[in-house]
C-alpha cells in the first residue's frame, strides 16, 4: 500500500549517516542544535507564510513548540501550509506514555466559522495514521509506485482541521510500553491524550469527527462512544462518525461467512478450477456459512443474530475444515503470486513502497535505504523521536498478550456504534467491493445485527445510486472517479456506502468517494445521491440533472437469495445517463451559464485512443 524515491537516499545517505552517528555521540548537543532549528524552522515558516500564521489560531505560547516548516519536509518540493506534529502524553502523571499527532488545519475558512475539527486513525492494530496521512488523505500524497510527493487535491484539510494521531500506544511514533487490554482501555488512553491536545492547541467546544478504518471499526465507535459518555460537549464534543472498510466482530463475521460468495462474485479475478471452485461452495454449505447468509442477509432483518457462529469451535478458531478464508487466500496466491488481499484485482510486479508496506508485505529492494519516516532528516522536520524505529505496522503487539478482549472474546464493537448513532445522528460506514482481507458482506451483516433508534438493523435493501460530481481532472497526479460508482443507503441516522471499484484502502483507491463523505459527515452535503459538486469546486463544474438510476455495488446474497440483484444503474462507460438519451460525452461536455465542463486529459486521452482503435 505505500514507496520512495530511491535516487533522493542516496543522495542524502551521507547526510543521514553523518546524523545518526552526531547523534549517538553527543546527544545533548544535538537535541539543542535540533531545538535551535525548529525555533529557525517556525520563524521562517512565520515570516514566510505571514497572513497564515499570524491570523491562526492554533499558533500560541503552548504549540509553538510542535509547529512544523511547510517547505522543509524532505522531497516535497511544495510549501503543505501550516502544521503541527509531535508527542503529547495520554497521561500527565504517567508521561513516559505517548501518543504522536501531525495536525494540519483547515485551508477552509468555514472550518474556523463552525469550530470543528476531524480525527483519522489507522487500523491495524498497530497501524500508523501518519503513513496513511502522506499515502491517503493527507495534504502531500506520495502513493506506491510513484516518484514523489505531490500535492493532494483530495487531502481532507481542504475541507476542515485535520488531525492524524498513531495510536494505540506501540503505534507508529507512539511511545511507551503497550498496557490496553481491550477497546476500553484504548478509548481512555485516548481521552487522555485528548484532553492535552485541546489544551494545547485551545480547542475548547470545537465539534468532533472521528474517522477511521479497518481495526478502526473497533477503536473509532469506543472512543466516540467514550467521549460522548463524558457529557462535557466543551472538550468532547462528537458530531459524527465515519469508518471505511471495518472490523466490527468476530473474524468469522467479516471472513469465512461470506468468502465463498465473494468468490462466485470475483470468479473473473479468482478463475480458480472447477473442482476448487465446487469445494468452497460445498465447504460453506457444510460449515452452516450459507444457511446464516441465507437467514441474515435480509431486509428488514430477520431478528438477531446468534453469538455463537457456524462452522468454529467452542474457542473461537474455525473448523479445520471450515476456515475458508485461509483456503482461498492460499489457492488465490497460487494463481497470482503478488495476489494483494487489500485489492484483488493487483497483479505482479509488487510496486515500491518509501513506506515499505506493499501490499502488506514489507518488500524492499536490496540496496534500498530506510524507508521515509525512518529517515533522521524527515523525523527531525516533523519533531518525531529520532531514536524511535517507525514501522507502518507494528511488528510487536499494542495489545496485552498479543488480545484485543472486545474483540477476540468479545461482541466486537457492535455494543456502542448504535450509542453513537443516536447520539448524532450522523454516522457512515463504507465498503469497497475488492476488498478481501475484510468482505464487505460482513459490514451489512454486521448492520442488519444492530439495534439502534428503535429498529434493527436497515428495513430496506440498499439500492441507491452513489453519485461521485463530475469535477476538473486535468492535473493526472489527482485524477479521481466520477459519476454512480457505488450504493448508498441511509436510515435513521446510519448512512451504509458501497463502493465498487475500490478496495480495502479506500481512500486511497476512490479519494473523491472519500472527500464526498467528509463533505456528508460534516453536513455540507445532505448525502450521496446529491447532485451539487463539490463544495470545494469553485468552476462549479455542470452535474446530470437527471434521474442517477440504481446503485451498482453487488452483493450476491439479498433478501436471503442467491443471484445477483443490483447491478443496474449508474453512468455505464460511454453509455446513457440513466433515466434519459444523454450520453457521456454530452454530460462532459455540456455548457451551463456560458460554463464549459474540461474533460482533462484523462478523458481526452480515452477518447483518442478508442477513436483511433475504431
Amino acid at each position: 500500500m505505500r514507496w520512495t524515491h530511491a535516487f533522493s537516499l542516496l543522495a542524502s545517505a551521507t547526510t543521514v549517516l553523518a546524523t545518526i552517528n552526531f547523534n549517538h555521540f553527543h546527544p545533548e548537543l544535538t537535541k539543542r542544535r535540533l531545538d535551535a532549528h525548529t525555533f529557525r524552522s517556525t520563524r521562517e515558516t512565520a515570516e514566510k507564510r505571514q497572513t497564515t500564521v499570524r491570523q491562526s489560531v492554533f499558533l500560541n505560547s503552548n504549540s509553538t513548540k510542535f509547529a512544523v516548516n511547510g517547505t522543509g519536509i524532505p522531497e516535497v518540493d511544495f510549501d503543505v501550509g501550516e502544521s503541527y506534529a509531535g508527542n503529547l502524553p495520554i497521561d500527565n502523571n504517567n508521561p513516559e506514555n505517548q501518543l504522536f499527532f501531525w495536525f494540519f488545519p483547515s485551508t477552509n475558512p468555514v472550518a474556523q466559522e463552525n469550530k470543528e475539527i476531524l480525527i483519522w486513525l489507522t487500523g491495524g492494530p498497530g497501524c500508523s495514521s501518519v503513513g496513511e496521512l502522506l499515502q491517503e488523505n493527507g495534504p502531500m500524497l506520495w502513493v506506491p509506485g510513484t516518484f514523489k510527493p505531490v500535492a493532494n487535491k483530495w487531502s481532507w484539510h481542504h475541507l476542515t482541521n485535520v488531525v492524524w494521531v498513531d495510536q494505540p500506544v506501540g503505534s507508529g511514533f507512539s511511545l511507551g510500553t503497550p498496557t490496553a487490554r481491550d477497546e476500553n482501555d484504548v478509548a481512555q488512553q485516548f481521552l487522555g491524550f485528548w484532553q492535552n491536545f485541546v489544551n494545547t492547541f485551545a480547542l475548547q467546544g470545537y465539534k468532533i469527527y472521528i474517522t477511521g478504518s479497518s481495526y478502526s471499526g473497533m477503536y473509532v465507535p469506543y472512543i466516540s462512544s467514550a467521549m460522548l459518555d463524558k457529557k462535557d460537549p466543551v472538550n468532547y464534543n462528537v458530531t459524527g462518525m465515519m469508518i471505511f472498510d471495518g472490523l466490527y466482530s468476530k473474524d468469522p463475521v467479516a471472513r469465512d461467512i461470506p468468502v465463498a460468495t465473494f468468490v462466485e462474485q470475483w470468479k473473473g479475478v479468482l478463475p480458480f478450477n472447477d473442482s476448487f471452485s465446487k469445494t468452497i461452495q460445498q465447504q460453506a454449505n457444510q460449515c452452516g456459512y450459507t444457511d446464516y447468509l441465507t437467514r441474515f442477509m435480509v431486509f428488514p432483518p430477520a431478528g438477531v443474530q446468534p453469538a455463537s457462529l457456524p462452522g468454529y469451535q467452542p474457542d473461537d478458531t474455525p473448523r479445520p475444515e471450515c476456515n475458508l478464508f485461509l483456503n482461498v487466500y492460499v489457492a488465490a496466491l497460487e494463481l497470482n503470486p503478488c495476489f494483494d488481499i487489500y485489492e484483488i484485482s493487483s497483479r505482479c510486479p509488487f510496486v515500491l513502497d518509501p513506506l515499505g508496506f506493499t501490499s502488506g508485505t514489507n518488500f524492499l529492494p536490496d540496496g534500498f535505504g530506510p524507508v521515509y519516516f525512518n529517515r533522521q532528516d524527515v523525523k527531525a522536520a516533523i519533531n518525531a523521536p529520532l531514536n524511535h524505529t517507525w514501522e507502518f505496522c507494528a511488528s510487536a503487539p499494542v495489545f496485552v498478550n498479543n488480545t484485543d478482549l472486545s474483540q477476540n472474546a468479545g461482541p466486537g464493537s457492535q455494543p456502542v456504534i448504535p450509542r453513537v448513532i443516536e447520539a448524532t445522528n450522523n454516522v457512515l460506514i463504507g465498503h469497497g467491493s475488492r476488498d478481501f482481507v475484510l468482505i464487505a458482506d460482513g459490514t451489512l451483516l454486521t448492520i442488519q445485527n444492530l439495534t439502534w433508534n428503535g429498529k434493527l438493523g436497515f428495513q430496506t435493501r440498499p439500492t441507491q445510486a452513489l453519485y461521485i460530481p463530475y469535477h476538473d481532472n486535468e492535473d493526472v497526479q489527482n485524477v479521481a472517479g466520477a459519476g454512480v460508482i457505488g450504493t448508498a443507503h441511509t436510515e435513521r441516522g446510519l448512512t451504509y456506502f458501497g463502493v465498487a471499484p475500490s478496495g480495502h484502502f479506500l481512500t486511497q483507491d476512490q479519494p473523491a468517494v472519500a472527500f464526498r463523505g467528509v463533505e456528508i459527515l460534516l453536513g455540507r452535503i445532505p448525502n450521496f445521491q446529491s447532485t451539487l459538486p463539490f463544495t470545494t469546486d469553485t468552476n462549479s463544474t455542470v452535474q446530470p440533472q437527471s434521474a442517477l438510476g440504481n446503485g451498482t455495488f453487488a452483493s450476491l446474497f439479498v433478501d436471503g437469495e442467491f443471484g445477483i440483484r443490483a447491478t443496474d444503474g449508474g453512468l455505464n462507460a460511454f453509455g446513457n445517463v440513466p433515466g434519459t438519451s444523454q450520453s457521456l460525452g454530452s454530460v462532459l461536455s455540456a455548457g451551463v451559464e456560458g460554463k464549459t465542463v474540461k474533460m482533462g486529459v484523462v478523458w481526452s486521452a480515452v477518447v483518442v485512443g478508442l477513436v483511433a482503435l475504431l
